[in-house]
């Protein structure tokens, strides 16, 4: 049987791994299973099967993929591929070179390539659309289906400068497979973020190995998985993701909200800004817990209500951080982030891309320096964690926090004298191989809000980071009818008009923490936000 190369499905990729096969099962069930419950294509890989081995097993494993008309790949193996004619082969990069292949295999067969570098894009689109017909994009994340794994995960946003490189170099023809660690729990997160630049690709399908062959119910397995891809909406909160203009009627909606759900705000923040972060949150409403234990985080994120505040001015275990991400995302409680100091030293840059990589954030907040290298629009290393002195204009902020935004499709702020806030969500939606329908960062809802210059805020400490509690109360006390956007929104105009309101208040630094905590109070219980000082206006 011969494959229309055009009308491959990739959207479920099983690779199989007799070594992982449960009790009472074989390859054959196994595959099978995933057979008859939506798996697309089927890859044996089987790196220690002698060769006779091999051909019996692809052959029995092939008899099943012409029953459900699903085409069958060799890892590696052109000489299995060739001996029991599958339909094509997937090599590395250190396998036989793919003009190669290709001269053997013919140009009819399925060829696809490992890659994880743009450089590699590049030599395929120099090969033209007769060589490479898809390529796994990866290693994502980390795997023990490799023993020796070759190449350091890339995280999404690696894929994503592949997914780059393809349209650069217009190789339109070649189809792309996610492949690496990849399982339920972030799956839909990789189809979500794994977009190209200009919004016109995305992955065509998911590639893996553990959780279909060694499931001990591979068939509901495979619904799962069947079910979570097939899904065009990636619903990461309890709460809304329309894109809307806020306004006062909505904020005074989201501080109801707050005010009535009463949120449980766990704070995973630099010991400067434990104190004040508490007495912030207790301010609007919220109830903080300063935690950083591991074995708590599962509960904590189960209590109704309940929000992450993921502050890195001080560094916690990663471990307890990873935990914390995970455990959140797992019941869709929001989790705010604060990549303080982002790459002031090469710990901390390693630190927050290595969070950034691992979970899903419904807000990214970070002040100009912070979110200006995240959209990497600044080369220059940060001095410290504070914002710098370098004068940028606001057109240049409102572009980083769109890419921001669009990069991690999260709600994306950056703080300064003007604050920008862009809406990089797209209401959820996520689909394979349709990118963002073209939409762009510069596309991207993006408000400006601004009060005048209050240079105290910058004398005092943690007032950035106790923005991060103010927007975690908010997010965390939506109902599930509540806005994100307008809820991040909210905050930031509270905060924004709170820090006015202090300034004229204050004699001095020392009292100045004290106003600010007095006119959150205030303005949050009388919520009316109609009367509150900041402007907000739209900067796209």
């Amino acid at each position: 049987m011969v494959f229309a190369k055009e009308d491959v499905n990739y959207s479920l990729y099983l690779v199989t791994d007799s070594t992982m096969l449960p009790p009472g099962t074989t390859l054959y069930s196994q595959v099978e299973a995933g057979l008859k419950n939506g798996v697309t294509l089927v890859q044996i890989r089987e790196k220690d099967t002698e060769t006779g081995s091999f051909i019996e097993e692809a052959l029995d494993v092939q008899k099943i993929c012409k029953k459900y008309n699903v085409p069958l790949i060799i890892n590696d193996r052109i000489d299995v591929a060739m001996a029991i004619d599958a339909d094509g082969v997937h090599v590395g990069q250190q396998d036989m070179p793919i003009p190669m292949v290709r001269k053997l295999l013919g140009p009819s067969k399925i060829i696809g390539w490992s890659v994880g570098k743009p450089s590699e894009v590049e030599t395929l689109a120099k090969w033209g659309p007769d060589m490479v017909d898809y390529i796994g994009v990866g290693t994502l994340f980390p795997t023990l289906t490799k023993k020796n794994p070759k190449k350091s995960p890339m995280g999404p946003q690696g894929a994503i400068a592949v997914l780059d490189a393809l349209e650069e170099y217009k190789a339109s023809w070649c189809r792309t497979v996610g492949i690496g660690g990849l399982h339920p729990d972030n799956i839909q997160r990789v189809i979500s973020q794994c977009v190209a630049t200009n919004g016109k690709r995305s992955l065509d399908g998911i590639s893996l190995v553990s959780d279909i062959m060694a499931a001990p119910d591979a068939c509901a397995a495979t619904v799962r998985l069947r079910e979570m891809i097939d899904r065009t909406k990636y619903q990461f909160v309890d709460c809304e993701l329309n894109e809307s203009f806020p306004t006062a009627v909505s904020i005074k909606s989201v501080i109801s909200q707050v005010s009535s759900n009463r949120p449980l705000v766990q704070h995973v923040t630099n010991k400067v800004h434990q104190n004040f972060g508490a007495n912030v949150t207790l301010a609007l409403g919220s109830s903080p817990i300063m935690s950083e234990i591991q074995s708590e985080v599962s509960e904590l994120a189960r209590i109704p209500n309940a929000s992450l505040l993921l502050n890195t001015g001080s560094v916690a275990p990663i471990e307890m951080l990873k935990a914390a991400i995970n455990a959140y995302n797992e019941v869709n409680r929001p989790i705010t982030f604060d990549p303080v100091g982002y790459s002031a030293t090469e710990t901390r840059l390693c630190l927050n891309n290595t969070l950034l990589t691992y979970g899903q954030f419904a807000c990214i907040k970070g002040n100009s320096s912070e979110i200006l290298f995240l959209a990497k629009l600044n080369n220059d290393k940060m001095k410290g964690v504070d914002a710098g002195s370098g004068k940028n204009d606001d057109a240049l902020l409102a572009r980083a926090t769109q890419i921001v935004a669009f990069k991690y499709k999260t709600i994306a702020v950056c703080t300064g004298e003007h604050d920008f806030i862009a809406d990089g969500t797209f209401g959820g939606e996520c689909k394979l191989s349709s990118g963002t329908a073209g939409v762009t960062a510069e596309g991207l809802p993006c408000v400006m809000i601004e009060n005048g210059s209050i240079p105290i805020m910058g004398d005092i400490t943690a007032s950035g980071c106790s923005l991060g509690s103010t927007i975690a109360s908010f997010v965390g006390g939506l109902d599930p009818t509540g806005n994100l956007f307008d809820a991040v929104v909210g905050a930031v105009l509270l905060y924004k008009t709170a820090g006015k309101l202090a300034s004229t208040r204050c004699q001095g630094s020392g009292s100045f923490h004290v106003q600010l905590i007095d006119a959150l109070y205030q303005l949050f219980h009388e919520n009316k936000p109609e009367k509150w000082s900041a402007s907000l206006k739209k900067f796209n």
